[in-house]
């Protein structure tokens, strides 16, 4: 890599448009190319960015203008185009979950360590500040050792809005579990060390028209030094967590909970022009909202974590801090600081180290991911084998 990470991204669906106008606003960091099977959107990121476009990933990964492969395809591939970059020598991004199966997952760690590359787990909630904060507060020991994890989210996500019908398959990575639990396993990992040690979970398939995956879970995690957490999730938008953090969402958008949620409730997957569709006025208004400074801290919903002597959870501008004294406030201005992945992967190949969250990181995510399923299936508790440990 020379002075300037170059970027490929690999997949220009609805993922992809909340990241391809930020790569250029990271110092050191430019957008060069990106592949689709679609030549529309290939067409559209020549004349809006200017970069190369591919009909393949296995294309743009032989380009001497992409030094790190961004990987936006659907879950089902993303052991499969991890593979492709890193074979070609080139540093991965990959968007959660890490792949759908531990034998797809172990190729990739492997691949990428026999070739020497850096991998970066995506869109990981450890590079939320607010959580990063809430572990450094926990292993600082100030407010002695940690011994509870609890984290909610009630979101639309289910029927709430236009779904493809791979994002509604289990079989196919789809389903709240899927996608949205790395999203959780990692803040419970983040902040509790990430040594789980087993998982007894429930999940739900009650929305019939979504018979194929799953809605809802409730997880129960022992980490190895005894520290209990518990995950839930509920993806049918009836409630909304964001009336209890102030209207604050994923995102950091404020929404105002007098107002439904849900504007539309969807009956079964669609096609995928009305998904990109949305995804694009979507990505426009986080855009907009972003440049405008309109933004807080982002909330996955609500996360307490609780010590010996004292409690911490989010504040809309930081972290609350409750102890013998009464309740506190730390306050930092996380707003703005862009796409997290992208200056872990450009610092850490810059600075000869490894990356974090890494891929055996993803993995240990996806191994609690799949304790979640088979807890569920088989009434009993599931015993973990591959987790990895927080290095700070």
């Amino acid at each position: 890599m020379g002075a300037v990470l170059r970027v490929g991204l690999a997949g220009l669906g609805s993922v992809s448009r909340t990241i391809l106008g930020s790569v250029d606003t990271i110092e050191n960091v430019k957008l060069t190319a990106v592949a689709d099977i679609r030549q529309e959107p290939l067409d559209a990121a020549r004349e809006k960015y200017g970069v190369e476009t591919f009909d393949s990933v296995e294309a743009m990964c032989e380009s001497p203008n992409v030094d790190a492969v961004w990987v936006c395809t659907p879950n089902l591939f993303h052991a499969e185009h991890t593979i492709i970059a890193a074979e070609r020598g080139k540093h991965v991004i990959c968007e959660k979950p890490m792949a759908v199966t531990l034998e797809q997952a172990q190729a990739m760690v492997d691949i990428v360590e026999q070739n020497g590359v850096r991998y970066v787990q995506g869109h990981s909630k450890i590079f939320d500040p607010p959580i990063r904060r809430m572990r450094e507060v926990v292993s600082s020991g100030e407010l002695g050792r940690l011994v509870q994890l609890n984290t909610w989210e009630y979101k639309p996500w289910i029927s709430g809005q236009p779904r493809l019908g791979s994002e509604v398959d289990s079989s196919m990575g789809g389903g709240v579990l899927y996608r949205q639990g790395p999203h959780q396993t990692d803040i419970v990992r983040g902040i509790g060390g990430g040594m789980v040690k087993s998982v007894r979970a429930v999940t739900g398939r009650w929305n019939p028209s979504f018979p194929l995956a799953e809605g809802d879970y409730t997880a129960f995690l022992e980490f190895e030094d005894g520290v209990a957490a518990t995950m839930v999730f509920n993806g049918y938008g009836y409630f909304d967590i964001t009336e209890m953090t102030w209207g604050i969402g994923e995102g950091g958008q404020r929404r105002n909970v007098d107002i439904p949620a849900v504007a539309e409730r969807y009956d079964g997957s669609v096609e995928a022009d009305v998904k990109y569709d949305f995804a694009g006025i979507r990505a426009e208004r986080e855009r907009a909202e972003r440049v405008s400074g309109r933004r807080n801290q982002p909330f996955f919903g609500l996360t307490i974590a609780s010590c010996e002597r004292g409690d911490i959870r989010q504040s809309p501008d930081g972290l609350y801090i409750y102890d013998e004294n009464g309740r506190r406030e730390i306050t930092f201005d996380n707003r703005g600081q862009g796409r997290g992945e992208l200056t872990e992967l450009r610092d850490a190949i810059r600075e000869e180290r490894p990356t974090f969250p890494d891929a055996r990181w993803g993995m240990a995510s996806l191994e609690v991911i799949l304790g979640i399923l088979q807890s569920s299936n088989e009434r009993r508790e599931v015993t973990m084998s591959l987790q990895t440990p927080v290095p700070y």
